[in-house]
């Protein structure tokens, strides 16, 4: 979440330094000498997403989330070890039976859905 906000941020900086530049390169006239984009122009939205990135790593860092997301990714990853995977028969099977499930459901409401109606019809004429 944290990096989807800094990712916006970025962008929300990076078009306002581009509207700025394109309304100053606007009134002032140029010479088509100095038309090759500056530094910052090119690449200013890099650094600030590394600003950024670095920024969350170094607080991520100092409060201890990283040693969590690791812990909790080994242990994820030795629980998932410990599970048994169902054979492709057992798969298709078990596919089998949710769809006929699913159909069967969708049945049942369709038709109460027009049994309904139709009682309401009846009251209501």
């Amino acid at each position: 979440m944290l990096l989807g906000l800094g990712v916006a941020a970025v962008r929300a900086a990076s078009n306002a330094v581009t509207t700025g530049a394109a309304q100053t390169a606007a009134s002032v006239p140029v010479s088509r000498a100095s038309t090759a984009p500056g530094f910052w122009d090119q690449y200013g939205s890099l650094i600030i997403t590394v600003a950024v990135i670095g920024a969350l790593f170094v607080f991520l860092w100092t409060k201890g989330y990283l040693v969590k997301i690791r812990n909790y990714v080994e242990e994820t990853k030795e629980e998932l070890r410990k599970c048994s995977w169902p054979s492709v028969d057992e798969l298709k099977g078990s596919t089998v039976v949710v769809m006929l499930t699913i159909v069967l459901l969708g049945a049942f409401t369709v038709g109460v859905d027009w049994f309904l109606s139709m009682v309401v019809r009846l009251i209501t004429t």
